[in-house]
């Protein structure tokens, strides 16, 4: 997870500034532990911040953010689901549709990650099936899905080494909007 920049900044705000009670982490419990669904990159900050020794990647910079900031929070907190299924309902929800709209790519990555859910199904219905979840349009939604596809093909060519291309600088919102065009749907053959 360290890959990703990110987390080196989340982890110098939560050191300079504390973690923020309206962001808790969504969480089951099996048997004894709890699985941490929703806000694993805030677990790993959190993590971080408390054993450094951790990580095996970025320690200077791991370093400056233990310099900068002297919170280590360890009461974090978390709203308990009985079952990983609701936390997904409740993500889809907020987070497609609801009051915590995410970026494109991110919406198009979790309902990706829904799919196994329904594998025995075509592409129209599982677009169907997600809408009817998080409130929203069966084409839009299979729009986004099949713009997935698209994205991760790209990424698994390396970005096609085109320069300073990837998954922060891709304008992945154009693939979805571009799949509203017949002939660029022709084209991909996704009738």
């Amino acid at each position: 997870m360290l890959q990703d920049a990110s987390i080196i900044e989340l982890m110098l705000t939560i050191a300079q500034n504390g973690y923020f009670i309206g962001e808790p982490l969504l969480v089951t419990k099996d048997n004894e532990k709890y699985i941490v669904i929703e806000g694993n990159r805030r677990l790993t900050a959190l993590k971080l911040l408390q054993k450094p020794n951790l990580a095996d990647v970025y320690t200077k910079k791991i370093e400056q953010v233990l310099k900068e900031g002297d919170n280590r929070p360890t009461n974090i907190p978390c709203i308990v689901f009985e079952s990983r299924n609701e936390i997904l309902q409740y993500l889809g929800y907020r987070h497609v549709t609801g009051v915590k709209s995410r970026g494109m790519l991110e919406k198009a990555r979790y309902l990706n990650y829904l799919l196994p859910t329904m594998q025995n199904q075509d592409i129209n219905s599982q677009s169907g099936e997600l809408a009817k979840k998080i409130g929203s349009k069966s084409d839009y939604i299979k729009r986004v899905l099949v713009s997935y596809q698209i994205y991760e093909i790209i990424k698994d060519s390396g970005f096609y080494k085109i320069p300073k291309l990837d998954e922060t600088t891709i304008y992945f919102n154009y693939f979805a909007d571009s799949l509203r065009y017949e002939n660029i749907i022709l084209f991909w053959e996704l009738t």
